[in-house]
């Protein structure tokens, strides 16, 4: 599966935030932010939204 470059753009709260909680996980800033990120997406795509998303004939990227 190929991967996709992405930018935040972060509140400087949210930025402090990103920085801290990575920081408790000994990670980099960036790798906290994707795996978080992937989490959210892997719950969040659920099959009710993906009908959604094909009842309105939107096409989907793989």
């Amino acid at each position: 599966m190929p991967h996709e470059p992405i930018t935040l753009q972060l509140t400087p709260r949210q930025a402090r935030a990103l920085h801290a909680l990575a920081a408790l996980e000994d990670l980099p800033p960036e790798v906290y932010a994707a795996e978080v990120l992937a989490r959210h997406l892997y719950h969040a795509y659920t099959p009710d939204v993906q009908r959604a998303v094909e009842a309105r004939g939107q096409r989907q990227q793989p």
